[in-house]
């Protein structure tokens, strides 16, 4: 599937949830957005990725310029919280680069209250990702209430912007 869907042309959304994934498939999946340009939804939640497919999703994220909706909710991205690397080292500063992701689901994944920080410093560089799930985690109210205040800010840029061109 991997090796089709890096090439693929046509095929915009793709649905891969509860298929008991593996992290190993999980990175095989993450490389398709290294060539794949038609892409723009990909959802995988409740599978069984670790931090090998955080890692290779951080990378892959620097480059893609198609994919808008991300869904990784109800992994193993962190290994139950004994290997955030994946997501802390990698994901999160991605998206400080990304400026094409609007939604990213990284919800009931173990992830800490260090990496609400990591967050948080991310969307003062990301004004495009409008909607960020990150519930069920150990990230702090403080957190939770500064991510919050920022995604507010980048749905205002964001409607602004759709309401500029539709004028135009």
């Amino acid at each position: 599937l991997a090796k089709v869907m890096a090439y693929n042309t046509s095929l915009t959304q793709l649905c891969l949830s509860r298929k008991n994934i593996e992290d190993q498939t999980g990175v095989e999946i993450a490389r398709i957005l290294y060539t794949n340009n038609t892409l723009r939804k990909l959802e995988l939640e409740f599978n069984r990725l670790g931090p090998l497919t955080a890692k290779e999703f951080g990378m892959a994220l620097k480059q893609n310029t198609t994919l808008r909706f991300l869904n990784l909710e109800s992994n193993q991205l962190t290994m139950e919280g004994e290997d955030p690397a994946g997501v802390q080292k990698y994901l999160i500063p991605a998206m400080c680069q990304n400026k094409h992701l609007l939604s990213l689901n990284l919800g009931n994944n173990k992830l800490e209250q260090n990496i609400g920080k990591d967050c948080e410093e991310m969307l003062n560089h990301n004004y495009t990702l409008i909607d960020f799930e990150f519930s069920n985690n150990g990230i702090s109210l403080n957190s939770t209430r500064s991510i919050q205040e920022k995604l507010i800010r980048n749905n205002k840029i964001y409607t602004d912007d759709r309401l500029r061109e539709w004028r135009e």
